[in-house]
């Protein structure tokens, strides 16, 4: 019963990524009959790159319907239900740290940075300052939800 439910979830993921990779692909092969053609073994690697792209992020989103997202539920859920707003702050800045600074495009951003500074803005600085920014914007999300407070208020508050 459990293998029918899992290929219904990876039957649903591969409609979700033939629906974004399709179009583009699409696109490319009408650019390539009509204004910018490409060598013959150029559209063959690109073919079979949405091929893999198709396959692999399907299966790639199984893996976090099934594992990650479970997870994370169990985990929210036990944090709320602990009654104590402090460590759902605590866990809201932790985990915002943590997930932006294992961020690679952040890193490919203060990487840039850091060369085009000649290093006056370091890519530590960097990524410490924006890891910390998000950490603390995400722990005033948490915040809003617990506490039931409306967005617009937030969102004035932190401009003011």
């Amino acid at each position: 019963m459990k293998g029918i439910i899992y290929l219904n979830i990876l039957v649903e993921k591969l409609r979700e990524v033939f629906v974004s990779v399709f179009p583009i692909t699409v696109i490319v092969f009408i650019l390539h009959f009509t204004i910018a053609p490409v060598e013959l073994y150029q559209l063959f690697k690109f073919i079979i790159g949405a091929v893999f792209i198709f396959i692999g992020l399907s299966i790639f989103l199984l893996g976090v319907d099934l594992g990650v997202s479970q997870i994370g539920h169990l985990m929210g859920s036990v944090l709320v239900k602990s009654n104590k707003v402090f460590i759902v702050g605590i866990a809201g800045l932790i985990l915002g740290f943590f997930i932006s600074i294992a961020e690679p495009d952040l890193h490919v951003l203060a990487n840039q940075i850091d060369l085009v500074t000649s290093g006056s803005i370091s890519k530590i600085s960097i990524l410490i300052t924006v890891s910390v920014g998000i950490a603390l914007l995400m722990t005033i999300g948490l915040f809003r939800i617990i506490f039931n407070i409306s967005l617009q208020k937030v969102l004035i508050g932190m401009y003011l």
